[in-house]
């Protein structure tokens, strides 16, 4: 009985801190700006989804992490399938976020749409632990230094970059009002740290 109910608040938990991410996302911002923050994430996941599939994967399996999804393999991947895997997410990202930038001259909500995408796909290639700069990291060390070794070295990574990046996030915010939304994707990266 017990460890029926264990199981049943360990699928519920995960669950509660995206469920407040997006209470406090449409309660705190206009519905089109939190509809782009919601768009910038599905095609991030939607990238990790298809370098899934084009690395022959199969269909991963979601699940919820504080501030967005983890997508997991049903199989091991290689190394290399895996740093596709992780890039695809910020590249999905990145590659928008500048045609909006450099197509919507004029056009606030293109601008805006820019910004969102790019600080989505900026946030998720620093390389913190469980994000993707972190398991691209992982993936470019591990081959040449072995899991262990690698492990120890993104996990110091992993702090020195949250830290340096959150500090230049709100001395951006503070000096110039800019890097709103690195600030906020950055911010959600520190909900998420196994610290």
């Amino acid at each position: 009985m017990r460890g029926e109910t264990s199981a049943k608040i360990g699928t519920v938990l995960p669950w509660i801190p995206v469920v407040l991410s997006f209470f406090f996302l449409f309660r705190f911002t206009e519905a089109w700006r939190a509809g782009l923050f919601l768009l910038s994430i599905a095609v991030h996941e939607g990238g990790h989804l298809a370098a899934f599939f084009f690395c022959g994967a199969g269909a991963p399996r979601l699940s919820p992490v504080p501030g967005g999804f983890r997508l997991r393999s049903p199989s091991p991947l290689s190394y290399r399938a895996e740093l596709a895997v992780a890039l695809a997410g910020p590249l999905s990202n990145l590659v928008p976020g500048l045609l909006f930038l450099l197509c919507g001259a004029g056009n606030a909500y293109l601008i805006e749409a820019g910004w969102i995408f790019l600080g989505a796909g900026a946030s998720n290639l620093i390389p913190v632990s469980d994000h993707d700069g972190g398991r691209a990291l992982l993936c470019l060390l591990s081959p040449r230094l072995g899991p262990a070794r690698a492990e120890r070295i993104a996990a110091v990574v992993s702090l020195l970059s949250l830290s340096l990046s959150l500090i230049l996030s709100f001395s951006l915010l503070y000096v110039s009002g800019a890097g709103f939304y690195f600030t906020v994707f950055c911010l959600f990266s520190l909900l998420s740290h196994p610290l």
